[in-house]
């Protein structure tokens, strides 16, 4: 397993290098930020990210090779081991949402977020959710919504001042 993944790390550190060239070669020389990319490392970062990504798509495809009711659960898993459930608040028009952003205690009635849209659960299907729109594998919820902020809440002006908005 040790030689598999040194392996692994060769090919990853060659890819690494030779993203960042391309990137200079191609791209950088056009960023209005090239004289400053060696201090902020904006092609190191974009270099990451694009081979992270692709990690990240190239593993999730070949986990649901293994067939669609064990790929949901096994996507499920490595979820929920890597990442920590967190409370998160995102910007909606008129206010906030406050997502758990965890599916462990879902039940019908509870409200999820898929993407950026907001569904009510109306049940639970293994390791799926099933909505008014749809049926979604729990590694697509983002979270449960614990609360919705707007005017008159006590939390909005709170929000709104770490936000630097002066009320």
């Amino acid at each position: 397993m040790k030689d598999v993944i040194d392996e692994f790390r060769r090919a990853a550190g060659k890819s690494f290098r030779e993203l960042r060239r391309v990137l200079h070669e191609k791209y950088c020389w056009k960023c209005p930020q090239r004289s400053t990319r060696d201090r902020i490392g904006c092609r190191e970062v974009e270099a990451w990210m694009r081979l992270r990504s692709a990690l990240e798509e190239e593993l999730t495809e070949q986990v649901k090779g293994l067939g669609e009711t064990y790929h949901e659960g096994v996507l499920l898993r490595i979820r929920d081991k890597t990442e920590k459930p967190t409370i998160k608040i995102i910007r909606d028009k008129g206010g906030y949402i406050i997502i758990r952003d965890s599916t462990s205690g879902l039940r019908m009635g509870h409200e999820v977020m898929v993407g950026s849209r907001i569904l009510r659960v109306e049940g639970l299907d293994g390791a799926a959710v099933i909505t008014g729109g749809g049926r979604y594998p729990l590694y697509e919820v983002r979270g449960r919504v614990l609360d919705r902020v707007r005017p008159g809440h006590p939390f909005y002006k709170y929000i709104r001042a770490l936000e630097g908005h002066d009320e």
